[in-house]
């Protein structure tokens, strides 16, 4: 069989699961990593015969991708801010929205001599990497409850030879912060948003693969992981230190209206380049709060 109609085949097979410009992608990911091809190249040497060797083993991992797990869990990494990330089964898959918060950071702090930076619920370290290597001149700190996850973020950290200090930490413990009397100029996160309810309703690559407690949170306390970001800051943060969140839209309003309470000023929703609201950005003034 040749790559162009392997590559078909596995387009075909995968649209009951995905539409056909996904599954298209997706096939074209796949053996663009597993061949070491640049994309042009899978086009160019679209009539080279597959050996046995490698049909069999494609043709077994086409069964676990048409089974709905993920292609990046399947090929171990995925690409983040224009870097290659390992991902496991231990940590949620980067999403290119995310890149949008990164992108705001890098621009806030480009010009800032040395900012101390915190990504809490750190994952596969993503955010952090991609931060370290964007502002070499930034210290970046970065925490995550999952001992396994942390590992990743470790391997992805030295994979890209940046310093970043890791941590074992529940968000949800501010009274017991990791990095004792550090103040730091900017606190990141990409914290669990999706309502509980909504799980059934998310595509079953996602609900059945990626690991839960990265992305629900009870539909009783949606806010939860937020009023615990919104303390840490104002135990961590210096005066005037920046607060930027990756959110679910419809918390927005209740959301702002709670980081108000806590200290925070300039309380801004931004949307993502597809026009949802996705990130939350206020600055940190220490007054009297009631959150």
């Amino acid at each position: 069989m040749t790559i162009r109609s392997f590559q078909n085949t596995i387009s075909n097979t995968l649209q009951p699961l995905y539409d056909s410009r996904e599954a298209a992608a997706i096939a074209k990911l796949y053996l663009h990593t597993r061949l070491g091809m640049p994309s042009y190249e899978l086009a160019l040497q679209g009539n080279a015969v597959l050996s046995d060797a490698q049909l069999k083993r494609f043709e077994q991992e086409l069964s676990l991708l048409a089974d709905g797990l993920p292609v990046q869990y399947l090929l171990g990494e995925t690409e983040f801010y224009g870097l290659t990330m390992k991902v496991t089964s231990a940590v949620l898959i980067p999403r290119p929205e995310t890149e949008e918060l990164v992108q705001r950071m890098v621009g806030f702090f480009l010009d800032h001599p040395a900012p101390l930076i915190w990504d809490v619920g750190t994952g596969s370290g993503c955010i952090a990497v991609a931060l370290a290597k964007a502002l070499p001149h930034a210290k970046l700190f970065a925490t995550d409850i999952s001992m396994d996850a942390l590992q990743v973020a470790q391997e992805n950290a030295a994979r890209h030879d940046v310093d970043i200090t890791f941590a074992c930490h529940d968000m949800c413990a501010a009274d017991n912060l990791p990095f004792g009397d550090i103040r730091f100029d900017a606190i990141v996160s990409n914290p669990p948003y999706i309502p509980e309810s909504l799980r059934k309703a998310m595509h079953p690559n996602v609900r059945d693969h990626e690991p839960a407690t990265a992305l629900f949170v009870p539909d009783c306390d949606p806010l939860l992981f937020y009023r615990a970001l919104a303390k840490i800051g104002q135990c961590a943060l210096k005066p005037g230190g920046v607060l930027m969140m990756e959110t679910y839209e419809d918390f927005h309003p209740e959301l702002m209206e709670g980081l108000i309470r806590a200290g925070y000023t300039n309380v801004e929703s931004i949307e993502d380049i597809n026009g949802k609201k996705r990130f939350i950005f206020c600055i940190f003034a220490p007054t009297k709060y009631t959150l």
